[in-house]
């Protein structure tokens, strides 16, 4: 097995006792169970006891077990593989208890998210997992009790409304035209939609009814969040409840509805990616972000909450203020990059601070000189793309690090990555998270494809991104489209 370039003692600059630390997490072995692998490779570069279990063999997976062992449902038991879209059937199947059977010493489960179910079968079938209590994060998991818990505490907030799903119907737009003074958000309250698909922008009579339509057509839910339009950028921040307060990250900026990506698809509020470098907002912003992170943490470690969760931010240009939209108490879509990032500036992972909360490891680092270090930035950004209409993988595309010419242009496989440390040059870029192996079918009911790494920035706004980044997206899943139609093996 190949070695990584990180190395926890690159660490003890900010926690002096980190090999007590180390040793103390790797008496509990640990297995992270999901269907994407790669978003639960950040751990494996600090701890030797560390493993995953995903369900497909993707390209990523070929070079991800050149650096740690990576499980997979689908080399043994292909059948029940094709069975499973989710966390929770793979828990009770057969191939998936046998295999833990198989296990020398029983490893604690990690899952990003818990529901009642998966902790109910857990428990049942006593295995030991690692994660929190849906009690413990009920009042922020949907939008409208979020909003509601925003404003008992005292945070700036938006102005909003919550209606019943058959009121909201009724309505007409230019009821809510007038009422919001001009374009409004509409998105659920009280049902959780991944990857923020599921928000409705409404800046004419046309969103007005396409929102309408898709919403009429989903009974699963009761209540309808409205809230005024925001001219700015969609941002987010990590925290990580510790038993010393809460961690905080940088803000983020969020990639959403960036044309390239969405190839076709209509704009939603889908979230395809972040960027690290751009951030033009002031130290000041940042302040309030870290305020609002904090008090939502105290707020979750009073019910019982450990480790990472993320905050989603409205920044309002005109105002020059911030505002708090959702709460995510999980690992988010931004974690696996900034992970990465602050692993190349010698700084610890949140999901370090995360096995230390749930494993009950003590240690009496310099909270404040920590919480400043999780601030760093090393400009660099993901992106992925909308899959509809990729149903198939017609094209063989290796994992791993890949270098654009403009000047020619010209486009060259490098070599195998899986983090930042493992591109040499700008113009280099990671394909990875998910990659689908030749052959394999698309799922069409989620909102991205595979992502892009950049060392670099490449962000222009929140829907916006450079001519080079913006390029390569749309190249990619032009071909892949192209093959599928084609049935045959298109050229990069």
């Amino acid at each position: 097995m190949e070695k990584h370039p990180y190395n926890s003692q690159q660490w003890k600059h900010l926690i002096p006792d980190i090999d007590r630390l180390i040793e103390q997490l790797e008496k509990t072995p640990i297995l992270s169970v999901g269907i994407t692998p790669f978003t639960r490779v950040v751990p494996s570069f600090f701890l030797k006891n560390y493993s995953i279990y995903t369900v497909k063999r993707s390209s990523d997976v070929d070079v991800m077990e050149k650096f740690l062992p990576v499980h997979v449902l689908e080399d043994h038991h292909p059948e029940v593989a094709k069975k499973v879209h989710g966390t929770g059937y793979l828990i009770g199947n057969f191939a998936f208890q046998a295999f833990l059977k198989s296990r020398k010493i029983r490893p604690k489960l990690q899952f990003y998210t818990m529901t009642e179910k998966i902790v109910k079968d857990l428990d049942r079938l006593g295995i030991e997992w690692v994660g929190n209590d849906p009690k413990t994060f009920q009042e922020v998991m949907y939008k409208g009790s979020f909003r509601e818990l925003v404003k008992k505490l005292g945070l700036s907030s938006l102005s909003s409304d919550v209606s019943s799903r058959e009121d909201f119907l009724a309505f007409t737009f230019n009821a809510l035209w007038e009422k919001y003074n001009g374009a409004f958000v509409v998105q659920r309250a009280d049902k959780e939609t991944g990857g923020n698909e599921g928000t409705f922008f409404v800046h004419n009579s046309h969103d007005f009814e396409n929102c309408i339509s898709i919403l009429g057509k989903d009974t699963n839910f009761g209540d309808i969040l409205v809230t005024p339009f925001v001219e700015g950028y969609s941002t987010s921040m990590l925290g990580c409840v510790m038993p010393q307060g809460t961690l905080t990250g940088p803000l983020q900026l969020q990639l959403i509805d960036v044309p390239q990506a969405l190839h076709g698809v209509p704009a939603n509020g889908i979230f395809f990616g972040n960027d690290l470098g751009f951030h033009p907002w002031k130290e000041d912003v940042e302040i309030q972000a870290q305020k609002v992170v904090e008090a939502i943490g105290a707020h979750l470690r009073e019910k019982g909450y450990k480790g990472i969760f993320g905050i989603d931010f409205l920044y309002d240009l005109k105002r020059n203020k911030i505002y708090p939209s959702e709460c995510n108490p999980r690992f988010t879509g931004s974690l696996v990059l900034y992970s990465l990032m602050l692993l190349e500036a010698h700084v610890p992972p949140m999901e370090f601070f995360h096995l230390m909360a749930h494993l009950g490891v003590e240690s009496s680092f310099d909270f404040t000189v920590v919480n400043q270090a999780l601030k760093t930035r090393i400009p660099c950004a993901h992106i992925a793309f909308s899959p509809r209409g990729i149903t198939t993988m017609e094209v063989s595309l290796p994992a791993g690090v890949y270098e654009y010419n403009p000047k020619v242009p010209s486009l060259e496989y490098k070599r195998p990555g899986v983090s930042l440390a493992d591109m040499k040059s700008e113009h280099e870029f990671l394909i990875i998270d998910t990659v689908p192996s030749l052959g394999s079918s698309i799922e069409q009911q989620v909102p991205r494809l595979f992502k892009f790494i950049f060392p670099r920035s490449i962000a222009w706004s929140s829907y916006e991104i450079d001519t080079e980044a913006g390029y390569l997206v749309e190249r990619f899943a032009d071909v892949l489209l192209e093959a599928v139609h084609n049935k045959k093996t298109a050229q990069l």
